[in-house]
C-alpha cells in the first residue's frame, strides 16, 4: 500500500523546480518501462510502481505492486497503463555536431507536445542528437516524455545557446523559414548538417537566422492556407533529408 507521502512525492514531480532539484521525472508505460529496463541507455530506474501483471519480471532498486486505484492516484495520465518508474536524470557529455550525420537544432520550441514529436521523428530518422536552445520546453516534463513515446530513451538532447553552437559548426547550417527560402522540394540536400526548427509563432530568431546557411521553405499548395505546425514541418524537412539514403532495415 501506498502512503500519503509515496503519493505526494510522486505528483511533486510535475513541477520542473523538484525535479531539479531532485534530479528525477516520471516515466510511464509498460513498452517504455520495459525498454528501460534493459539498461542499455543512460537513463536508470530508481523506483518502480506496477500493477500486478503489467510488466513480465519487474527490475529496479525499488519495486512496488500497487493496484489500479493507486495507480490513478500517482499516475499522470488520463488513462494510466500500468506502470510507472521514478527515473534518474543522467548527465549525458555534451557532443558538438561532427562529419558524417543529420542533427537537429530546435529555437524556442515550447509545446510540450511538439517537442516530444520532433524527438520521436529524430528517432525514426536517425538523427544523431537534438540541439535546444535554453528557452525550449524541459524535456523531463511529463507531457514532453510520454510525446516522445520512447524516443528520449535513444536520442541525446543538449539544451545549449544555439548562436554559439551554428557558429562554430563545421557542417551545411539550413533552417525552415516562411518567406525567402528556396523550395525544399528543388534542392538536392546534404546527407550530413544541422537542420534548424524555429518557434511555434515566432520562427527562427534573427541571431540564430544570421548562420543559417541555407534557408528552407514548404511550399504550400492551397491560398490563404495556415502555416504548419513545427512538429509536422519537422516531419517534413527529416524526410526530405532522407529520402536519397537507404532505409535502414527495421
Amino acid at each position: 500500500m501506498l502512503s500519503k507521502a509515496d503519493i505526494k512525492q510522486i505528483k511533486s514531480l510535475d513541477q520542473k523546480k523538484i525535479r531539479q532539484e531532485r534530479q528525477e521525472f516520471i516515466i510511464e508505460g509498460p513498452k517504455m518501462v520495459a525498454e528501460l529496463m534493459t539498461g542499455s541507455g543512460p537513463f536508470y530506474i530508481k523506483r518502480l510502481y506496477v500493477q500486478e501483471g503489467a510488466l513480465e519480471s519487474p527490475r529496479a532498486p525499488v519495486v512496488k505492486y500497487v493496484t489500479a486505484s493507486e495507480m490513478e492516484r500517482i499516475s499522470f495520465q488520463a488513462a494510466p497503463s500500468g506502470a510507472l518508474a521514478v527515473v534518474g536524470i543522467p548527465q549525458i557529455p555534451f557532443a558538438s555536431p561532427h562529419p558524417g550525420g543529420l542533427y537537429l537544432a530546435l529555437d524556442g520550441v515550447r509545446d510540450p507536445g511538439n517537442f516530444g514529436t520532433i524527438l520521436r521523428l529524430a528517432d525514426w530518422f536517425n538523427i544523431r542528437t537534438v540541439y535546444a536552445s535554453p528557452d525550449c520546453v524541459e524535456l523531463y516534463n511529463p507531457k514532453t516524455v510520454q510525446s516522445t513515446m520512447g524516443a528520449i530513451l535513444r536520442v541525446p538532447v543538449h539544451y545549449t545557446p544555439l548562436v554559439p553552437l551554428l557558429g562554430n559548426c563545421t557542417l551545411p547550417v539550413l533552417g525552415t523559414v516562411l518567406q525567402g527560402g528556396t523550395d525544399i522540394n528543388t534542392l538536392f540536400l546534404p546527407s550530413e548538417g544541422v537542420i534548424v526548427m524555429g518557434n511555434e509563432s515566432q520562427g527562427i530568431s534573427e541571431q540564430a537566422l544570421e548562420h543559417i546557411q541555407i534557408r528552407l521553405y514548404i511550399p504550400s499548395y492551397r491560398e490563404g492556407s495556415e502555416s504548419l505546425n513545427v512538429a509536422t514541418a519537422a516531419a517534413i524537412v527529416c524526410a526530405a533529408f532522407c529520402r536519397n539514403l537507404p532505409p535502414r532495415p527495421r
